[in-house]
């Protein structure tokens, strides 16, 4: 017959957050045959290496062997035999049936109790062992494997299995291997259970608990089974065993802290038993132990009384008489060991009272705390937690202790058998909040009947969580998923998927539970699938709307807050947990949204740190908004994420209804979820260059596009201008001048949002001069700039346009600017720290054919700041042009000149210059004329008459001469006539001060110019010159009418007197002038007369004391050196010669 291992799903409701989760084994084995209506129950239940032994309360042994299915993965089972191992008399309760099956495969052999009878089969196909001759009855348990051995995998190595029968009146060590050796007797009846490490055991016969070592025969008791109990009374020949001589029992007492309250008293506790077999029982099937093996411990005391141990008997023995025990037990003994110094043992009071578990270390002193039981457990299992179990099977999980009880517990009012699940190695608050059950929902076993159990077996067996890999498998994220069409590729990588993800589907199961006629294991629910079903439990859809319980979410984050992945399933399960939690919680968020409700600062700063904490793909955050799904980008592949975050997504989809959504930024929109999202995506942007994003092209360029598409939305209604601090346009600025690798997608979006300023620092950052100048000359000509950002757009284009060295750009840009704004624009080829240089000559040949309005400004540059005189007649023309066409175009300013020379001239005396009342005066609808006339002056009163065309200037005056009056004086300087410029000066502008000061300086450039253009100008003329010219002013101060000629003349004369010879006044002044009015020229010329003549005097004298001193100096030398006489010397011939003859 076969079954197949999932043929029949589990009879259980179980949660599926719970630690543990069951998976089909067995279901409906024939326990019975098919024409018997005996009730049958499995008792007990052993796997090894695909071989499943089942017992059963009839007697049998059912051996099914396991053979691979049509699936791959699914194993098929088939019964291999049905044994009925022997025995004399069928037990009731407990021991009905087969109680136990014991495997030893170091020995190669299988024990199996059936109705208190032991018998020995070989593995695995259980034929009977050492021929059949070996059986024991009256045996109550066997067991005893040594667990260090067992957990070290050195079980039984090169000498057998030790194991320990108990019998009614003893326990007996024997040795399995090739032949059934014992090795000794201990006289300890009545036991139930034992559990040993080393030659230390932990034993529990009907009533109590003691700690047993197994060399030295030394007891130590320890609590009772259950509280209600009183420790019970054995037999006169066992309690005889058991008594020891005062002397013995003080040489072998323990040292036990007295700190365990429930132990017994001291005097109870230190027990020494038999420590020395008799010599071989002849009546004894067992085979004699070796010489070695008989000799005497050496850790027993010589002192000790030595009691004799009796050999069972086996084939043709009679058996041992029965002890007598209460027919009810209501409370079986549990003890287990779930690490290496400590047992577990359990008590309570009655079987549907609560139990207690308690830990004992080897010295039976209590520790830990304890564990609580719904109720009395009728089976008990460990698993994990051990750090050297967990090291030596390598499994993952098993760093995590549990303790798995098969109890009672009410469900709905009823009550029912359940497997209960809590931790063993965590304090006991922990270890009761992470308790849970496994419901076992058969009719025949809810009410606690007997047939239901659980059983840690031998070898364990690799089985496979479908819901494990399901959720960690990669799926492609379909954009639209109703159009989605799935291309071969794409199922070829579903498959590949499907492969990788299986290796974390792959679980070890060593546990069984039997209920009725089916077995399942009980396997450890992965980590992936319990954090994922609590995350589903806390999303609560319906067909009308999907509901997130935040706090679940949460609670299961810090659950996996700070905790180190151990393993790779470790690593890709917190990553997956944490990456759908934060979606999660961002789908809180949209559902908030969807309501038009502003969710609270903790929902949202919850939110962005478990994003940031879970780093899931952005890409999946934005496909769930229609504003922004625009944005993402597939790449070649598309966008592969686990299907547990897949779902997820697609449910979020259909329940927020993103074509409903309100996109208000200055709404819940943007608050609860721009905001959200524009961190996040900031975040990201961090992550650039790190190489270890997949994907990483599609990923960053969706990144930038959607960062920069939510920061526009968000900056719709900041006001117009340039950023401020910390504001979202200043965000906005620093991701563009940062860079983006989405540059055409931005380049669109800065367009449809109108932010050509923004898409000129786009440019900028790409280094892409010629669309940057492009984009200002749009907004500088009235291109819509949303941002309004730019002030000064003019100054930046000048500024840039310094920085660049293409020069053609410079020229296309700085025409344009230079016609737009002349002031400006010639800056552009003016400025000495530009990158391009341009000539003089060329930039004036440049600007007149691009702009001629600029070419003024450029000539003004460098005549005026650069001192180019050369240029000056140029600009000059161009000064008088714009003057005398402003002079034909407005009458009201010839009007304004006429009447403004009438106002000066009716001034009186002192009044201020033409010049300083011209500018005084001047209005601000004439500031471009009184500009242009200013410079006109002082670019003709610094002309250098050899180089102007002065006879041209003359002719283009000359008409307007009523009109420039200051202009045609200065013209008449520059051509000597000097005259007529002091008459145009004294009579026709009335500026006597100007006058007088061109008389000093004899120079146009004093005229009406406040700063002469060239030094030439500054040299001040000879005296005679200044004084010709103040003689004419005279003249035509004497021309002037009264009363201002008599007191122009006189101020002149007593001002400058100097410059006048007396003659000449007294022959121009009238004869009716007062002396009043000469007395001051008068006096001045009389003393400088007076002073004249003794400056004369004192001169003479003092050339006449010069005189006198030299020719006394010249006497004295002439004495110091003496006289000389030179005479003519005719006699030598030679002509010319002198003799000469000094006296001293």
């Amino acid at each position: 017959m076969s079954s197949p291992s999932t043929s029949t799903p589990p009879s259980t409701l179980i949660d599926p957050t719970a630690p543990y989760t069951l998976h089909p084994l067995l279901s409906s084995i024939p326990l019975s045959a098919p024409d018997s209506d005996a009730k049958i129950h499995i008792t007990t239940v052993e796997h090894w290496h695909g071989n499943l032994y089942i017992g059963t309360s009839a007697g049998e042994l059912l051996h099914y062997v396991s053979i691979p299915g049509d699936a791959p993965g699914e194993l098929t089972w088939i019964i291999a035999s049905r044994l009925q191992p022997p025995y004399s008399t069928v037990q009731e309760a407990e021991d009905e049936g087969v109680k136990q099956v014991l495997l030893l495969p170091d020995a190669g052999k299988a024990c199996v109790l059936c109705n208190a009878t032991l018998s020995f089969y070989t593995l695995p196909e259980l034929s009977p062992a050492f021929g059949g001759k070996i059986k024991q009855a009256g045996c109550t348990w066997v067991g005893g494997l040594d667990l260090n051995e067992v957990e070290g995998e050195q079980q039984g190595k090169g000498s057998g299995t030790a194991i320990v029968i108990c019998l009614r009146l003893r326990l007996r060590l024997i040795r399995i291997g090739d032949e059934a050796r014992k090795i000794r007797d201990i006289e300890l009846g009545g036991v139930r259970a034992l559990a040993r490490r080393g030659n230390l055991a932990c034993v529990a016969d009907g009533s109590s608990y003691s700690l047993l070592d197994v060399v030295n025969e030394a007891k130590i008791d320890l609590f009772p089974i259950s509280s209600n109990s009183e420790v019970r009374q054995l037999p006169e020949r066992t309690r005889a065993s058991l008594e020891l001589p005062s002397g013995a029992q003080h040489g072998h007492s323990r040292s036990v802290s007295g700190s365990s309250p429930i132990r017994l008293g001291r005097h109870e506790r230190n027990v020494s038993l038999g420590a020395e077999l008799k010599s071989k029982d002849s009546s004894s099937p067992w085979p004699a132990r070796t010489s070695s093996q008989t000799k005497t411990s050496p850790a027993i005391s010589p002192g000790r009384v030595r009691s004799p141990a009796k050999v069972e008997t086996i084939a043709g023995a009679s058996p041992e008489p029965a002890v007598e025990v209460p027919a009810a037990r209501p409370l079986l003994p549990h003890i287990a060991s779930p690490t290496g110094t400590e047992f577990l043992l359990t008590t309570g009071t009655k079987a549907n009272d609560p139990g207690v578990g308690m830990f004992v270390n080897l010295d039976g002193d209590v520790v830990r705390g304890t564990i609580e039981f719904t109720t009395y457990p009728r089976s008990l299992v460990f698993d994990g937690g051990d750090v050297e179990a967990a090291d030596a099977t390598g499994f993952d999980g098993s760093h995590e202790g549990y303790a798995l009880a098969l109890v009672q517990r009410r469900f709905d009012g009823t009550s029912v058998s359940a497997v209960e699940i809590q931790r063993w190695d965590v304090g006991p608050s922990e270890a009761h909040q992470s308790r849970a059950w496994i419901r076992i929902e058969d009719a025949e076993t809810s009410a606690g009947v007997s047939g239901v159990g659980l059983r840690k077996v031998k070898s364990s067996v690799e089985l496979t969580m479908s819901s494990t890999s399901h959720v960690l498998r990669s799926r492609r994220l379909h954009l639209h998923p109703r159009d989605a069409q799935v291309s071969d590729a794409e199922t070829k990588r579903n498959d590949e998927e499907d492969v990788f993800a299986s290796r974390f589907a792959h679980v070890q199961a060593a546990i069984i539970l039997f209920s009725a006629s089916q077995v399942q294991w009980v396997v450890r629910n992965t980590i992936a699938s319990r954090l994922d079903a609590r995350l589903e439990q806390a999303t609560n859809a319906s067909s009308e709307r999907i509901s997130i319980d935040v706090k679940a979410v949460r609670m299961v984050l810090n659950d996996i807050r700070g905790e180190d992945a151990r393993s790779e399933l470790e690593f890709v399960t917190f990553t997956y947990i944490r990456q759908k939690a934060s979606l999660l919680l961002f789908g809180s968020l949209l559902l908030t949204t969807a309501s038009d409700t502003i969710a609270c600062e903790t929902d949202k700063r919850a939110a962005s740190e478990a994003l940031v904490e879970g780093e899931i793909d952005p890409r999946m955050l934005l496909s769930l908004m229609v504003s922004l799904s625009v944005e993402v980008q597939e790449g070649t592949e598309g966008i592969w994420t686990p299907q547990g975050l897949r779902d997820t997504v697609y449910l979020l989809r259909q329940a927020t209804e993103p074509e409903s959504q309100s996109q208000d930024t200055r709404g819940p929109y943007g608050d609860n979820l721009l905001q959200v999202l524009k961190r996040y995506l900031l975040h990201w942007r961090a992550k650039k260059g790190f190489g270890s994003v997949a994907d990483e092209v599609a990923v960053f360029q969706t990144v930038d596009a959607a960062l920069l598409h939510i920061l526009l939305l968000l900056d719709q209604h900041s006001p117009r201008g340039p950023a401020t601090l910390n504001s979202i346009r200043a965000e906005l600025n620093d991701v563009v001048d940062n860079g983006v690798d989405c540059f055409p997608r931005a380049v669109e979006l800065f367009r449809s949002f109108r932010r050509l300023h923004l898409l000129s620092r786009l440019y900028q950052s790409r280094k892409l001069t010629p669309q940057v100048l492009e984009t200002w000359q749009q907004i500088l000509e009235g291109a819509h700039d949303a941002g309004g950002e730019m002030i000064e757009g003019e100054q930046d284009m000048r500024r840039y346009l310094s920085k660049i060295r293409d020069r053609d750009l410079v020229t296309k840009y700085g025409t344009w600017l230079a016609q737009r704004n002349p002031k400006l624009g010639v800056q552009v080829f003016a400025d000495e720290h530009g990158r391009v240089k341009f000539s003089h000559q060329d930039t004036v040949a440049l600007l007149r054919e691009k702009a001629p309005s600029a070419v003024k400004e450029y000539l003004e540059h460098l005549v005026f700041a650069r001192h180019k005189a050369e240029y000056g007649s140029e600009l000059l023309y161009y000064y008088l042009t714009a003057v005398l066409a402003a002079l034909e175009a407005s009458p009201d300013l010839k009007e304004t000149l006429h009447d403004g020379y009438e106002t000066y001239r009716a001034l009186d005396p002192p009044k201020p210059t033409y010049t300083q009342f011209f500018a005084d005066n001047s209005s601000v609808e004439h500031s471009d004329f009184m500009s242009n006339r200013t410079r006109l002056l002082q670019l003709l009163s610094s002309a250098d008459p050899a180089d102007a065309d002065l006879s041209s200037l003359r002719a283009k005056l000359d008409p307007h001469a009523d009109l420039l009056v200051p202009e045609t004086i200065v013209l008449h300087a520059l051509t000597g006539d000097h005259d007529t410029a002091l008459q145009l000066l004294t009579h026709t502008l009335g500026d006597y001060d100007t006058a007088i000061s061109y008389c000093l300086h004899t120079s146009p450039a004093y005229l009406f110019s406040p700063r002469p253009l060239n030094s030439a100008s500054l040299t001040p003329p000879p005296h005679s010159t200044q004084s010709s010219l103040f003689t004419l002013l005279l003249h035509h101060f004497l021309a002037l009418p009264l009363p201002a000629r008599l007191d122009r003349s006189s101020e002149l004369l007593e001002r400058f007197g100097g410059f006048f010879e007396l003659e000449a006044v007294l022959e121009e002044v009238d004869g009716d002038w007062s002396v009043r009015l000469l007395g001051p020229f008068l006096v001045g010329k009389l003393r400088g007369l007076v002073s004249e003549g003794r400056e004369v005097g004192l001169e003479r004298q003092l050339w006449g004391a010069r005189e006198l001193r030299v020719s006394y100096e010249a006497g004295e030398k002439i004495t110091e050196v003496g006289a000389v006489v030179v005479r003519d010397v005719g006699q030598t011939g030679d002509e010319g010669a002198v003799d000469v003859e000094a006296h001293g």
